[in-house]
């Protein structure tokens, strides 16, 4: 597959993992931790144009499935990211 169709919906093919998910791009990025949302949503777009980046704000969580073209980032009030966003 050359690559994923814009979230939503949600596509995963036949890959289970991240690794899968990456056709060779970057797929997690533990180095935003602590970081603006700006800037991780724009690092994030640049490093893997497949995916699409969601925001999430205080208090909500993503849904549960498994999708490669797409890419949760928590963040706080201030807005900081607050988790380490990976493909899924």
């Amino acid at each position: 597959m050359s690559g994923w169709p814009r979230y939503p919906p949600c596509a995963s093919g036949t890959c289970t993992d991240i690794v899968c998910c990456g056709h060779g791009h970057k797929f997690r990025w533990p180095e935003l931790f602590g970081k603006k949302q700006a800037e991780a949503q724009a690092t994030i777009q640049r490093d893997n144009p497949e995916v699409t980046v969601v925001i999430l704000p205080p208090g909500r969580v993503g849904s549960p499935d498994f999708c490669c073209n797409r890419v949760y980032v928590a963040v706080d009030g201030n807005g900081n990211v607050t988790n380490r966003p990976t493909i899924g």
